[in-house]
């Protein structure tokens, strides 16, 4: 896989105007995300105040609509693109440890991944992302006083299972010989 933050990518993001706006976005997804019984989604966005932005017709969480973004500071390292390396990189949400603190306790007891959904919004158009979803594992989660730092891990692509839909003579009889 080549690096996709190449120079070009540099100058674009450096030439980019000043009153055109970007918000960058984070949701951490895990089963034992709950309230009030109801799986939910954590929301944040790098900035200093609420947001409300669109989610994509495909998200796994209120598809479709237009959803509050807890302001908060986080920070990401570039992931590295290397061959026969799944990508990663370091996350790091300051600020909130006293707010993940419950549900990172109960991620723990549920046997599931932790995921984390990138995505940015033009400031022009927020009904829809328009970079992203871009899907990660969180692993090594850890609180230091009030920030929490992890290892976002793309999906093992290299060991999925391709193609994904299994093909059975019950669903397509024509298979038999």
């Amino acid at each position: 896989m080549t690096d996709p933050w190449t120079a070009a990518w540099a100058e674009a993001a450096a030439s980019c105007p000043t009153s055109h706006l970007v918000y960058e976005t984070v949701e951490l997804q895990h089963p034992a995300f709950l309230e009030m019984g109801s799986p939910i989604a954590l929301r944040f966005v790098l900035d200093n105040e609420e947001r409300v932005l669109g989610i994509e017709a495909g998200a796994a969480f209120n598809p479709g609509t237009l959803q509050s973004f807890t302001p908060i500071n986080f920070s990401a390292s570039l992931p590295e693109f290397a061959q026969g390396k799944v990508p990663e990189c370091k996350i790091a949400i300051d600020n909130a440890g006293r707010r993940l603190q419950a549900y990172l306790n109960a991620a723990v007891r549920v046997r599931a991944d932790l995921t984390l959904v990138a995505r940015q919004y033009s400031g022009d158009d927020v009904s829809e992302p328009s970079y992203g979803p871009v899907s990660y594992v969180v692993r090594n989660v850890r609180i230091k006083g009030a920030r929490v730092e992890g290892t976002a891990k793309l999906a093992d692509l290299a060991n999925a299972k391709f193609p994904t839909r299994a093909y059975t003579t019950a669903e397509f009889p024509a298979l038999r010989a």
